[in-house]
């Protein structure tokens, strides 16, 4: 019988991308030049390598190329330990390839568990030399997200030995995790308020979402809602300001609805329930990556956008005719001109980003009409909109600061933009604009005292020396989550009021 060229996961990656450009078409309100073009750089590889023999490469292959890849970026993370190279955060000495050592020990842990499969079934021993290495540099990478997605590989790689001895297995793994909760405890915290708020705003636009790349604003509105309705939470202590999406599921959902989960969820189940009947190494791989996504941002890097695009685009070759077997070339060109297509509009964003950046720290007058002239291609940009705001404000023209202000609030969770917009108002005489603008600033992220710092000197402006006086008895009083000299100075300041006004009162 002839095999079909297009196959049941062909299908399913295409309605997921309809739902996706239908949402940025239709629904969504929000720049996301940046996201749309990524998806269409993971759609055109996977087409690409379905024009390629992926299904008959050997497991092994598989592997040495797992192992390869691994020992790499293992041996650049012990050069920036060693401290010849920098790594990609100043917090921390070994990061990879990555900017921070949580996806440097996602992309070890997806090397690592294809390198175990593959050990597990044919035992090569220099495949089991590289896995012990990857484990041992794993720990340095301090990544609970990544270490679960082993943990969960390794017990179904050895899953009868688990059912064995489960009750062993069991109390270390219940130890572990404990243990592991309270080393970062606020961490965890932190990924269990957004979970909770995430959830929250998902109710609110349950089928279709809120749109591509209003996940962050969605989040950032919701909590504050959440502690403005809550101002006694547990939660205020690990609440923070989230600049990535810590639940690549639970982002999808809220932006793209259910409709677009349920997409998403069954293509990847087809794809994992195709690679486990195979017996295929990429199976674990896959796995390690979608538990690392359930507490991380994995597919806000390219690199893990591009793991996905390799194993949809390998499973469905399983069992399908390669989309250009019947000899119809036109369709390897098609899909070689659309990358083109992808490739030549990211390389604009890419200039006017390094554009951006000569100048992005120095605050001139002079340098507004560049960032006019560069705000078609950064509008999704939030660090350019809060600059370009910032800057507006210190010439004077608030009107036009508060525009780039609400723009970069529809790409962010940060108070700050509440904050300077609450600071133009001010300025503009609009008192109880600026006093809305600081109390949101508040309830977004509760264990910061600056909104409430700017509220009292809001107070002082409009001489109500009452409303004064008990703002600054509570930012006299307020426990701060982080003290540093700034908040030392801050109480300072209000303690000098509160005394400045009783003497005023006597």
């Amino acid at each position: 019988m002839r095999k079909s060229a297009i196959g049941s996961i062909d299908l399913w990656v295409a309605l997921c991308v309809v739902c996706f450009a239908g949402n940025v078409i239709a629904v969504s309100h929000t720049p996301c030049a940046e996201t749309a073009l990524y998806v269409g750089a993971w759609i055109v590889l996977y087409m690409l390598l379905r024009c390629a023999p992926l299904a008959r490469i050997p497991n092994k292959v598989w592997a040495y190329l797992c192992a390869t890849l691994g020992c790499l970026e293992v041996g650049l993370g012990l050069i920036q330990l060693t401290g010849f190279r920098p790594s990609g955060h100043h917090l921390y000495a070994m990061t990879g390839t990555f900017f921070n050592p949580a996806p440097f020990g996602a992309f070890l842990v997806v090397m690592l568990v294809v390198i175990l499969a593959t050990y597990k079934r044919e035992g090569r021993k220099t495949l089991g030399v590289v896995a012990v290495v990857l484990l041992i540099v794993l720990p340095a990478a301090w990544s609970r997200a990544a270490l679960l997605g082993c943990a969960v590989c390794v017990a179904l790689l050895y899953r009868t030995y688990i059912v064995r001895y489960w009750k062993t297995v069991a109390a270390v793994a219940l130890t572990v995790m404990v243990v592991l909760y309270f080393l970062k405890r606020g961490s965890a915290d932190s990924r269990a308020l957004m979970f909770v708020v995430s959830a929250h705003a998902w109710m609110k636009h349950f089928w279709l979402g809120i749109g591509a790349g209003g996940y962050l604003h969605a989040l950032g509105e919701n909590q504050a809602e959440y502690f403005a309705k809550h101002p006694d939470s547990s939660f205020i202590p690990c609440a923070g300001v989230a600049d990535l999406p810590f639940c690549e599921p639970m982002r999808v959902a809220v932006e793209l609805g259910a409709v677009g989960l349920v997409l998403v969820t069954v293509t990847v189940a087809l794809t994992a329930w195709k690679l486990w009947k195979a017996r295929h190494p990429l199976f674990y791989g896959l796995t390690a990556l979608l538990v690392f996504s359930l507490f991380s941002y994995p597919f806000n890097i390219p690199v893990f956008g591009a793991i996905l695009a390799i194993i949809l685009a390998t499973t469905a070759n399983m069992g399908e005719e390669r989309l250009i077997s019947t000899g119809k070339v036109f369709s390897l060109i098609g899909v070689i001109v659309l990358g083109f297509a992808v490739f030549s509009l990211f390389m604009p964003r890419k200039e006017a980003e390094k554009e951006y950046e000569r100048f992005s720290f120095i605050k001139d007058e002079a340098f507004i009409k560049d960032y006019y002239e560069l705000l078609p291609l950064l509008n999704d940009n939030p660090k350019f909109l809060f600059n370009f705001g910032s800057l507006l404000r210190d010439a004077g023209r608030y009107n036009d600061s508060n525009a780039m202000l609400r723009q970069g609030m529809m790409l962010s969770a940060d108070p700050m933009f509440h904050i300077l917009m609450g600071r133009n108002y001010e300025d503009m005489q609009e008192y109880e604009m600026a006093e809305a603008q600081y109390r949101h600033a508040f309830h977004m992220v509760p264990n910061r005292i600056y909104p409430l710092y700017r509220q009292m000197k809001l107070y002082e402006t409009m001489g109500d020396s009452l409303r004064m006086r008990d703002m600054a008895r509570r930012v006299t009083d307020f426990k701060e989550k982080v003290e540093s000299p700034a908040t030392r100075d801050i109480k300072k300041e209000a303690g000098e009021i509160m005394t400045a006004i009783i003497k005023e009162s006597k």
